[in-house]
């Protein structure tokens, strides 16, 4: 369902024509564990084989997306939430839910080019 849902979500949007005026936006939120350049702690970690997998295979989607969709001026971007507080990280992290919410939304409103980047909430652009 990480790769697949936002995709087929997508797909029916743009069949339905409900994605909006030009400069749209499609936000998916992926993780840094899914990139392959990446040189900070998750990169030299292993595990988490499946969740890894899942999240590349939606970044690529997304890099698709964001080609095929860019004719009609609509934009996807990839956004890590940062390891945030949550019950998924088993109230581990570093920051919690609003400051990577207040953070992903400062990236989404900087004007900067965003069709088929990758950013961290901290507005850091980051590897495939």
């Amino acid at each position: 369902t990480n790769a697949m849902g936002p995709f087929f979500v997508t797909q029916q949007l743009v069949k339905a024509g409900l994605l909006g005026p030009p400069g749209s936006l499609v936000v998916n939120i992926t993780s840094i564990m899914s990139s392959h350049g990446d040189q900070t702690v998750s990169s030299v970690t292993g595990g988490g084989y499946a969740y890894r997998s899942s999240k590349a295979a939606l970044n690529a989607i997304n890099k698709a997306l964001a080609l095929d969709l860019a004719p009609r001026s609509i934009h996807c971007v990839l956004l890590h939430p940062g390891y945030v507080r949550t019950d998924m990280t088993g109230g581990n992290g570093w920051i919690d839910v609003a400051e990577s919410c207040q953070g992903m939304m400062a990236v989404l409103e900087s004007g900067q080019p965003l069709n088929g980047r990758f950013f961290s909430f901290d507005g850091q652009e980051l590897p495939w």
